[in-house]
């Protein structure tokens, strides 16, 4: 006869415990962008790249020694779809959470044709 030992369940309750908030991060992330607000005159100068420079244009993210800058119309429209996936996974930007409001600015701009305006 096999005698269970407690530690047992308490390791098994501790790493469904660590799934849960591994993945929560991602789940939220996925679903709480709103596209039901989105402008479609959002404008690359006034909204977007001022996105860019604040989350993402920074020392050791997208600068000239890592990632390509996205500090100019051309190199974000030419990433736009790598750009889309990775904001709409939360991947991007790294160790920051971009707001609702500016996920949802910056997926609209892409799916309303990345104008340059």
């Amino acid at each position: 006869m096999k005698i269970k030992s407690p530690h047992v369940h308490c390791l098994f309750f501790s790493f469904c415990i660590f799934l849960a908030v591994a993945c929560s991060k991602n789940s939220a992330t996925n679903t709480s962008i709103d596209m039901s607000t989105c402008n479609p005159n959002t404008s690359f100068s006034k909204t977007i790249l001022p996105l860019f420079n604040s989350s993402c244009n920074l020392s050791g993210c997208h600068d000239e020694n890592n990632a390509a800058p996205l500090n100019n119309f051309q190199v974000v429209h030419d990433n736009a779809s790598q750009i889309r996936a990775s904001v709409s996974s939360g991947r991007m930007p790294r160790g920051k959470t971009l707001s609702v409001a500016d996920k949802t600015a910056i997926l609209c701009w892409i799916d309303n044709g990345a104008k340059n305006n």
